[in-house]
This record gives structure tokens, C-alpha cells and sequence, in this order.
């Protein structure tokens, strides 16, 4: 056997060789495993960031233009079909006014008289009689003769701007040069704008809404804006039947660039007009002022040859000969955009770099007909700085492990082999059972040793513990885990129970000795299981008392509610007994019990020799005294108040009332403890109400009706002794009020 225990290989140079072996390898290929890890992960977390970043915002940008095709698409079907009016405005209202001479609005009436269009008329009728500002809207010179408002146009696109906030413009440029508008201004009111042409330029006239119709908000100016002639008018054109979405533009006004949808009206071959709607393209920056790409990264939206149309920090328009006009991405300020811009191949799409950033590059799709694209760019260190940083540190703590374990590993398997040398050294000792002094606490490197150290020291202590209560012989039977008993105790909220059997002098006269000592240890065995049987505690027996706790050594939520269980199971148990009693011509024995909860000392108190575990306080002496006043008031079972609230309705409780046992001066109310709810019958649930009422009555001074009640409760609850006394204290205070600083207690002076 001896040979064979030594054979293997020694623990200590085995331990040093495995462990300088395999931190070498370590070293050697754990950092380039980590660097290339890291890198793959955070580059397709890039990729992934990105690509979802440019979705989003063609996504968004794409529902923000998405109403303008299908507007444009119902305006030109209702003008198609009549519904709404083109003109021409000017030969509709000369022929109504010849129609009815005496009309011509030249002379004053406002533009499209009533002879010409009642309804138009009203609509359009003055917001001041006077002619100044919201004014009627009336001809302006050079105009000819029944000149009338478009007033259909103008509620048409005031609806639409009004449907959707996006639109900034609705317009419509004529043929004949007329352009009919309705806009936002910056402050968000609704403007109209109707200019007609003549022979030396155009007349302007804006308006505002007014009521239902349309007033002047200024005297008509001339000018020489021309529909026909601007680029949007000529590319819609040029498109046939097909909307376009045109170049970008500034709008002058929030100095922000402008995009606009337009689409052609032709009746056959004729070219009626253009539809238009504008967007004010502000939105869409600040909606890339919320996006979050890594640290410094940024988020644009370019036209295809580099326009800035939505810039983060609103970079997007910029002065050139004292013009303002749209920013490119080509030497624009914001560096990280010129660099992406510059690196960027015009056919590519997807990821690539920028010198020290990270750029993708995500075109809009081609049937939208928007050529644009969204650009993410964010510095490479955002992403790849803390791999770089992590690598090196790898690399460098894999270097400074190996040479530390050729230095240190010697050490170490010596620790570990001398640990298991000390544990076999205790472990022989508490074979022979010699229990003194401590295991050594060193600590070792290896969790296993520590936890077999860990073991045998409370094994030791255990086996030290219980030979304390038991003879050593028990002990060596008794292997229990647990820490050695010692004296001490914690604050504890518990429930506290004492049980007494009454007039037990007077029974045990009645008894031979061994009879009384076989029926006390039948009771005590009794009462004890009720108490085990609900989770507590049996403390001790103090001669034919009982005294037990709820919610220690194993904590219990529920102690108060196990504690009343435990005392309604002990009373079940006592009547069981008594029926075996009778039976054998033993006398009765009743029981008293009193409960009650709150903070107390629990734990190992006693000798250090002897201890015991067991409770003190207040709480505990409160328990006491009230299973003593169950004789003063004719009770079985009186809980403290505090056991009372945390019970709640679970039981039914009869507030007795406010006592100050002897040797205090706080009063508490007491309870008695009639039973479960739904187990206590109708009747008496409201008799126990009605004393409840009488003791409200009672402390509120108003006695003779709480005699009334109190003595109503007796005889409902059969004689009841706590009603009985109650009444005839109430009477006694009817005739002899308290003092005023009465408060309704009731003072103990016994027991």
C-alpha cells in the first residue's frame, strides 16, 4: 500500500511546468486572436451601423416627399375633369361683366363683381371697407377688364398645406404667365400669391386667408417673375406627362435649400400649366442632429454631384459672389464630408475609407427619381481605438504573465502543495477526534483546495459545537455543516408565543405524581408538535408553560400569521386531548395563550459552555403578560397589536381594549383570537363587530351607548366576561366621568 500511494508524478514541478507551458502559449496567440476577433466584430458592427443609419434617413426622407406625386397626381385629375378652375381667369370675368353691364370691376367693385360671381365675391369680400391692407382683392392697372381672383386654386392648395405640414409651396404656373400659389412663412402662416402678366411684366397681389375667402395683405406691386421661364416650369415640361423632382434651390427666406416636385398639365398636345409643391429641407437636418454614430461620426444627404441638401449641424447653403446658394461636399468646411466626399468613386456604393474615417455611402432607390444618396462617416478611432489599445495590452500582459510565472511559479505550486499537505495534517487530527485550535486559514491559488480547506474547518467546528450540547460519542455521529456555536444574537422582528395551563396547582393536587407526569409530558408532546407543525420554534417548557417563536433560526415573512395558525392549532389539539382525558376520568386541563410580535435579541445565549437559543426583549415579556390576561378577561388566545396588523383579515380578531401592563406605561390594544375567517359563524363575526363599535363609543367618552353595545355583544357571544366588565365600567363612568386627560387605557397592577 505504501509503495502504491507514492506512485505518479510529483504535484510541484507538474504544477510549474503546466503552468509556464500554457501561459506561454498564451502570450504568443492570444493577442493576435483577440486583435483579429475584435476587428472583425467591431468592422461588421460598423457596417451594420451604417447600413441601418442610411436606411433610415432615405427612409425618412422618402416619407417626407412622399406625398407630393400623389397631390400632384389628384390635383391634375380634378382639373382634368372641371372640378377646379384654370382659367382663363381674365376672359371668364370680361365676359360676365358683358353679360351684366355696370359691373367692370375697374370701377371699384371687387375683382370678380358680383354680376361676374356672387359666390366668388363673398369669398373674396374685405376684411377692412376702407382699401388698406386686408383689403378686397381687386385689379391692379394693366389688368384687363373683369379680372377675377383664382379662388378655387388658392382653397386647393390651402387645403393641402394645410393636410400636410411638410409642404412649404403649392403652386401653379400658367401658360399665360399667371402663377397662383400658396405658401408658409417662416412664422408658420399661411400666405397666398397671385400673379397675372402683362404687356411691361407681371402683377403681384399677396394675400392672406380671411375667414372662408381671401383678402390683400398689401396694395399690388409689379414685377417680372415669369413662371414660364424658371427651370422647374422648363424640366416639367421637357417631362411630358412625368413628375421630376428638380435641382435643388435656397429658399431666401430661412436661407435653406429648397427641393421641389413639378408635373405638366396638358389638355392633348396643349401645355396648360405646371403643378409644383416645395419642401423646406430644415427637417431633414435636424432629423440627422438625432443620429448617433459612435462618438464623432455624422450623418449627410448629397445630391449625386455633391450638393449638400442635409447636413447635421445645417451647413447646407453657402455664399458665392454674394449669392447664397447651395453647399457642395467639395471643399466644404466640415472636414470629415470633404474627405468622405473626395474619397468617394462615383459608381461605388457600400463601405470604404477616408484617410482616418470610416465612410458608406447608400444611394437613394433609382424609381423614386430622387438622385440622391446618404453618406455616414465617422472617425476610424471611434471604432477601431479601443481594439488597437486592447491588443497591445493583450500582447503586453501575456509578455508580463510568462515571465512572471517563470519567476513565481515555483511559489505557487509550492502554496498549493503545501495547503494540501495542512489539510491532510487537520484531517488526520480529526480522525482522533482532537477538536482544539483552528485550521490554518492560508490561502491558496486553487479554488478546489481552498473549498476542501473550507470544509474541514467547518466540519471541526460543528464537531466542537455539538459536543457542547451532547456527549463527544454523539458528536462523532452527528456531522453537521454550520458554523461554531458561540455566544451572541441579532435583532430580529418575531412572533412570540407563551402557553399555560390553568390552575395547574390546583389540578396536579388532584393527580398522583406519575399520572401528572404522564398526562404533562402527553400535553407538552401536544402542544409541541401544534407549534412544529406551523414552523416555529420551541424555546423551552417552564414547568407546565410553553414558550416558542416564529421566524428564527429560519426566517418566515409570515411568522405573525404562522404564529396565530400555531396557536389556533394548539387550542384544536387541547380539546382533542380532553376528550381522551374524560374518557380515562383524568381532570381537564385548559390552556392560556398569549401572542405577540415585534423586534427582539435572538440567538445563543448562555454559558459558553451551555448555551441556548433562544429570544429577549420587550416583545417577549409582552407575550407573556398577555397570556396572563387571559384569566382577567375570560379569553383563550390575546394577540398584541402589532400581531393583530400584520395578520390582517386573514383572522377574525376582537379588539378588547387599551391596557398598560404592569410595569409600563404605553398601553397597547389587546385582541382576542376568535378564529379563520370564513371558519367563524355569522354571528358571531357580528357580535365581535358590535364590540368593536361599544369600544369605539367607549374611548370617544360616549358611555352610555357603549354600554348599550358592549352588553348587546355579551349576549350575543353567550355571557361573554371582557363585555360584561366593559358595561359595567361604562356605567361607573356614567355616573363618575374620567378625568379630561382620560385616554381609555385600563392599567395593570398584577400579572
Amino acid at each position: 500500500m505504501t509503495g502504491e500511494s507514492k506512485r505518479g508524478l510529483p504535484l510541484r514541478p507538474t504544477l510549474l511546468s503546466v503552468v509556464v507551458l500554457l501561459i506561454l502559449l498564451a502570450a504568443g496567440g492570444v493577442g493576435a486572436l483577440a486583435y483579429g476577433s475584435s476587428s472583425r466584430i467591431v468592422d461588421d458592427l460598423w457596417g451594420d451601423l451604417a447600413e441601418q443609419l442610411a436606411h433610415a434617413t432615405t427612409q425618412r426622407a422618402l416619407r417626407y416627399f412622399e406625398p407630393a406625386p400623389p397631390y400632384v397626381e389628384l390635383t391634375r385629375q380634378q382639373a382634368t375633369s372641371g372640378r377646379l378652375d384654370l382659367g382663363p381667369f381674365a376672359e371668364r370675368a370680361a365676359e360676365s361683366a358683358r353679360a351684366e353691364p355696370g359691373t367692370d370691376p375697374v370701377d371699384g367693385d371687387p375683382v370678380g363683381g358680383p354680376a361676374a360671381n356672387e359666390d366668388t365675391a363673398t369669398r373674396a369680400r374685405a376684411a377692412d371697407s376702407d382699401g388698406s391692407a386686408d383689403a378686397p382683392i381687386e385689379p391692379g392697372p394693366g389688368d384687363p377688364p373683369g379680372h377675377h381672383p383664382p379662388t378655387e386654386l388658392l382653397d386647393h392648395f390651402r387645403a393641402a398645406i394645410e393636410a400636410n405640414p411638410e409642404f412649404t409651396w403649392a403652386s401653379w404656373g400658367g401658360e399665360d404667365g399667371t402663377y397662383v400659389a400658396v405658401h408658409r412663412d417662416p412664422e408658420g402662416a399661411l400666405r397666398g400669391v397671385w400673379r397675372t402678366a402683362t404687356d411691361t411684366g407681371t402683377i403681384l397681389r399677396e394675400l392672406v386667408p380671411s375667414g372662408d375667402g381671401w383678402v390683400l395683405h398689401a396694395a399690388p406691386t409689379h414685377g417680372d417673375y415669369d413662371p414660364r421661364t424658371r427651370p422647374w416650369y422648363r424640366a416639367a415640361a421637357a417631362a411630358r406627362d412625368d413628375g421630376v423632382w428638380v435641382e435643388p434651390f435656397v429658399f431666401a427666406t430661412v436661407r435653406q435649400p429648397g427641393f421641389m416636385y413639378a408635373r405638366a398639365h396638358r389638355e392633348g398636345e396643349r401645355l396648360r400649366g405646371v403643378w409644383a409643391v416645395e419642401y423646406e429641407m430644415s427637417d431633414l437636418s435636424a432629423f440627422l442632429a438625432t443620429l448617433e454614430v459612435g462618438e464623432h461620426g455624422e450623418v449627410y444627404v448629397l445630391t449625386s454631384d455633391g450638393q449638400v441638401v442635409g447636413h447635421p449641424g445645417g451647413e447646407t447653403t453657402t455664399e458665392i459672389d454674394g449669392e447664397l446658394v447651395v453647399a457642395r461636399a467639395a471643399g466644404h468646411p466640415d472636414a470629415m464630408l470633404r474627405r468622405a466626399w473626395e474619397a468617394r468613386a462615383d459608381a461605388n456604393e457600400g463601405a470604404f475609407t477616408a484617410g482616418p474615417y470610416l465612410a458608406m455611402v447608400e444611394r437613394f432607390p433609382a424609381e423614386t427619381g430622387i438622385d440622391w444618396e446618404v453618406l455616414v462617416v465617422v472617425p476610424e478611432d471611434d471604432f477601431f481605438g479601443d481594439v488597437r489599445a486592447q491588443a497591445w495590452q493583450t500582447l503586453a500582459i501575456g509578455g508580463l504573465a510568462a515571465l512572471l510565472a517563470i519567476l513565481f511559479g515555483a511559489f505557487f505550486s509550492n502554496r498549493v502543495s503545501g495547503a494540501l499537505r495542512r489539510i491532510v495534517t487537520e484531517l488526520e487530527r480529526i480522525g482522533r477526534f482532537e477538536l482544539e485550535g483552528e485550521v490554518a486559514s492560508t490561502q491558496s491559488f486553487v479554488r478546489e483546495v481552498n473549498d476542501m480547506r473550507d470544509t474541514t474547518a467547518r466540519m471541526k467546528r460543528s464537531l466542537r459545537s455539538f459536543g457542547k450540547y451532547v456527549p463527544k460519542e454523539v458528536v462523532r455521529e452527528l456531522l453537521l455543516s454550520g458554523e461554531e456555536a458561540a455566544l451572541g444574537g441579532r435583532e430580529e422582528e418575531l412572533t412570540i408565543l407563551f402557553s399555560d395551563i390553568a390552575g395547574f396547582t390546583t389540578v396536579a393536587e388532584k393527580m398522583a405524581p406519575d399520572v401528572l407526569v404522564e398526562v404533562l409530558a402527553e400535553y407538552l408532546d401536544g402542544m409541541s408538535a401544534a407549534v412544529r407543525g406551523e414552523g416555529g420554534t420551541v424555546d423551552k417548557y417552564i414547568g407546565d408553560a410553553v414558550m416558542a417563536f416564529w421566524g428564527a433560526p429560519r426566517a418566515n415573512p409570515e411568522h405573525a400569521r404562522a404564529a396565530c395558525e400555531g396557536a389556533l392549532a394548539m387550542r384544536a389539539k387541547l380539546a382533542e386531548m380532553q376528550t381522551g382525558w374524560d374518557a380515562k376520568g383524568l381532570p381537564r386541563l385548559d390552556t392560556r395563550i398569549g401572542v405577540n410580535t415585534g423586534p427582539v435579541l435572538v440567538g445563543n445565549i448562555g454559558a459558553p459552555d451551555r448555551l441556548n437559543y433562544t429570544v429577549m426583549g420587550d416583545a417577549v415579556n409582552l407575550a407573556a403578560r398577555l397570556e396572563g390576561l387571559n384569566k382577567h378577561y375570560g379569553t383563550t388566545i390575546l394577540v398584541g397589536d402589532a400581531t393583530a396588523e400584520a395578520v390582517g383579515d386573514a383572522m377574525v380578531f376582537r379588539p378588547l381594549e387599551w391596557v398598560a401592563v404592569k410595569g409600563k406605561d404605553e398601553a397597547v390594544l389587546i385582541h382576542e383570537l376568535v378564529g379563520r375567517k370564513g371558519e367563524v359563524d355569522a354571528e358571531t363575526v357580528a357580535a365581535v363587530g358590535r364590540y368593536a363599535e361599544a369600544l369605539s363609543a367607549y374611548r370617544d367618552r360616549r358611555f352610555e351607548e357603549a354600554a348599550a353595545k358592549f352588553r348587546e355583544a355579551g349576549a350575543a357571544l353567550g355571557g361573554d366576561v371582557s363585555s360584561e366588565r366593559m358595561a359595567a365600567r361604562c356605567d361607573e363612568y356614567t355616573a363618575a366621568p374620567p378625568p379630561d386627560d382620560w385616554d381609555g387605557r385600563t392599567v395593570m397592577t398584577t400579572k
